[in-house]
């Protein structure tokens, strides 16, 4: 009897020892208690989830997202510093106040100068006094306008505003002839043709080309 009583104390024990032994698994090192995975997977899916939540603590999200957080209101404040000095900067810059100019009509606009091709011919003198009356005179031609001008001649010749005096030649506002041109002839009056300047005498008639600055609006 003592012996079979000594078998049962003995299993007694070992069962409780293996009881210890099971409880002591689901136990973490931070005390808390882990549960079988038997008892996850009868668990309900939401109360699951929760379980496995409580594992992975709060601050670790928190700790990202600080980062994220400050990176975008740096990039915000960079933006408006830029946009500050982009509108600060272009309110500083001169603006200089542009002026319509325009040429009456039946007149050719081309670099601030209104030029008049005139259908009528005249002596170089009566030319001079025709312009005058359109409030021009005959045309001081500068070289930048010689393209548009050899073009829009087509095949008549006009009167310059440009005149020999003595050996030079001189524009009619009395600054002195310096061109790529080459003038021919050696007579007083110049006009222009194709391509080039001829000289021929003053009383010769021909269409006249007036100049002068185009006015604003």
């Amino acid at each position: 009897m003592q012996e079979s009583s000594r078998h049962e104390q003995g299993d007694a024990t070992c069962e409780r020892a293996e009881s210890e032994a099971v409880e002591n698994e689901l136990c973490t090192s931070d005390e808390s208690v882990r549960e079988p995975l038997g008892s996850l997977a009868t668990s309900a899916p939401g109360s699951v989830h929760r379980r496995i939540l409580r594992g992975f603590p709060g601050k670790r999200f928190r700790c990202r997202a600080v980062p994220v957080l400050v990176l975008v209101v740096l990039v915000l404040l960079v933006l408006a510093l830029a946009v500050a000095l982009a509108v600060q900067s272009a309110s500083q810059l001169p603006v200089t106040p542009v002026t319509p100019q325009c040429c009456p009509s039946g007149w050719v606009g081309y670099n601030g100068v209104c030029y008049y091709f005139s259908r009528d011919s005249s002596t170089w003198e009566q030319g001079q006094e025709r312009c005058s009356q359109l409030g021009a005179s005959l045309a001081i031609v500068k070289d930048e306008d010689l393209g548009l001008l050899f073009r829009l001649h087509g095949n008549v010749d006009y009167w310059l505003g440009l005149r020999r005096r003595g050996q030079r030649l001189h524009w009619g506002d009395g600054s002195n002839f310096s061109s790529w041109v080459h003038v021919l002839g050696d007579s007083e009056c110049v006009y222009l043709a194709d391509h080039k300047f001829v000289s021929q005498s003053c009383s010769n008639e021909r269409p006249y080309l007036c100049s002068k600055a185009q006015a604003p609006l």
